[in-house]
């Protein structure tokens, strides 16, 4: 480390408010570890919203448990090394992931794609919030707006501070919620006498095991979507000058495994638990049996689970906010976070389990057509075959192109179900994997890479 990122890491030792928003991080203010990014993944997927998740896959589509692993698996190892890889643009770039973004989108795309990310974090936070107010309202018997409003006002006050508080704050939690959740783990087994089998009535409502798992797959890979959109913005300060590669290697594994272990862990021990309950709230989750001597560490360990996700979410939608265009400082970006996530908590916490399904599958449709694009400009940078058409615009319509050729695969019932997953339902819903593949064929198709010769007229990537 040189001695100016030294001096830049000294003044990150107390706790005022961030002032950088979506400006670029220069050499000489980097500062921090990768090491850190493993406790921050970790913390922010130990928590109750991590456990509900995995409970959709036995307790709503009907998989065995070991159905339900192996579809947990599979998509946390796709999903983590996307995140791993995103992360080092962190590294490489020292810009917020949407401001990054405009070198594939354009500035119009962009601003479209930000918004949409900023619909995420504040539906994201919506949904983790409403998650930790039903687990107080059932151990404290407070009511669920009461709930909702407390954990807001918490939530936001610490994303106002910033990134520096975020991580430090992270690492606080990491350790607690850690040590809880393996208690939990251990109770849950030892009480369980055995694996809840498949429901035959669940799986035959989503096209039989093959569409079960599939529509898992689809729900884990939404669930990492929208931390995999963020994950540049917690390596940014790591965009040091020297040893470069060293460090990014660091951050992809770091990510990668903080992410993946926790991801997996609860997932699976929310699938163990969502096979033995009726599922209707997220509530329904907190067995009776469990001792009285934990359920005072439980209540902790779950207002902190809601407010360790949380933070990242309101602190990221305000970048994304304004990478939109939207102009207001980055904390005024942040209390507008809250407050559309304050809003929509309450108007979405009745009927839970479908509202949380609708929206992961919604985020996924918008989202995962944008990875390509991303990684292919990345990792080759492109131009534009055609004369009047940049490749920035090009990469914007290849996402657009992705989304809407997803359209029939979706299946959404009964909001939407398109006419491929209407035939078809023992193949869930795979429109993730369709948008990324074409996004990823018109992208190829209509741009060849930087180093070939470029066509006359053609116009070169930002």
């Amino acid at each position: 480390m040189t001695n100016q990122a030294q001096k830049a890491g000294d003044t990150k030792s107390g706790f005022s408010v961030e002032s950088k928003g979506i400006a670029q991080v220069t050499p000489e203010e980097a500062y921090g570890k990768p090491s850190h990014l493993f406790g921050l993944w970790m913390a922010v997927n130990v928590e109750f919203a991590t456990i509900t998740t995995g409970a959709i896959a036995t307790g709503v589509f009907g998989l065995s448990v070991p159905d339900a692993v192996v579809a947990i698996v599979g998509a946390n190892i796709l999903g983590c090394l996307l995140l791993g890889l995103f992360s080092t643009y962190g590294v490489d770039y020292g810009l917020p992931m949407m401001i990054l973004c405009e070198r594939w989108f354009g500035r119009f795309g962009n601003r479209v794609l930000s918004f949409l990310n900023f619909l995420n974090g504040f539906s994201w936070f919506a949904i983790n919030t409403v998650i930790g107010a039903y687990f107080v309202h059932r151990v404290l018997g407070a009511s669920l707006v009461v709930g909702i409003v407390g954990l807001t006002i918490i939530q936001v006050l610490i994303a106002i501070v910033g990134h520096d508080f975020i991580i430090k704050a992270e690492k606080v939690f990491f350790w607690f919620l850690g040590a809880v959740f393996a208690i939990l783990t251990a109770l849950t087994l030892a009480h369980i006498p055995h694996l809840p089998v498949a429901d035959p009535k669940k799986l035959a409502e989503v096209g039989g095991r093959s569409g079960a798992i599939l529509l898992t797959v689809s729900i884990m890979l939404s669930w990492l979507g929208g931390w995999i959109l963020y994950s540049g913005d917690y390596s940014r300060y790591m965009c040091y000058r020297h040893n470069r590669e060293a460090i990014k290697r660091g951050v992809f594994w770091n990510a990668f495994l903080g992410c993946f272990i926790s991801s997996t862990w609860l997932e699976v021990v929310g699938a163990v638990i969502g096979g033995t309950v009726a599922l209707n709230s997220p509530a329904d989750l907190f067995s009776s049996w469990l001792p009285g001597w934990f359920r005072v560490p439980l209540i902790v360990a779950i207002v902190i689970g809601t407010i360790s996700p949380n933070v990242l979410n309101i602190y990221s939608a305000s970048l994304s906010a304004l990478a939109s265009g939207i102009r207001m400082k980055q904390w005024q970006a942040a209390l507008l976070t809250g407050g559309v996530g304050l809003i929509i908590s309450l108007l979405a916490y009745q009927h839970f389990y479908k509202n949380y399904e609708l929206l992961l599958f919604f985020l996924g449709y918008v989202i995962f057509p944008r990875f390509p694009v991303m990684a292919i400009g990345h990792l080759r940078p492109r131009v534009s075959r055609f004369a009047s058409i940049d490749v920035t615009t090009v990469g914007f319509l290849s996402w657009l192109a992705g989304v809407v050729c997803s359209v029939p695969f979706w299946n959404q019932y009964p909001v939407f179900v398109g006419a491929f997953a209407a035939v078809h339902p023992e193949f869930g819903d795979i429109s993730f994997f369709i948008g990324a593949f074409v996004a990823a064929i018109v992208y190829l198709l209509a741009t060849i890479p930087r180093t070939a010769p470029i066509p006359a007229g053609a116009v070169p990537s930002a």
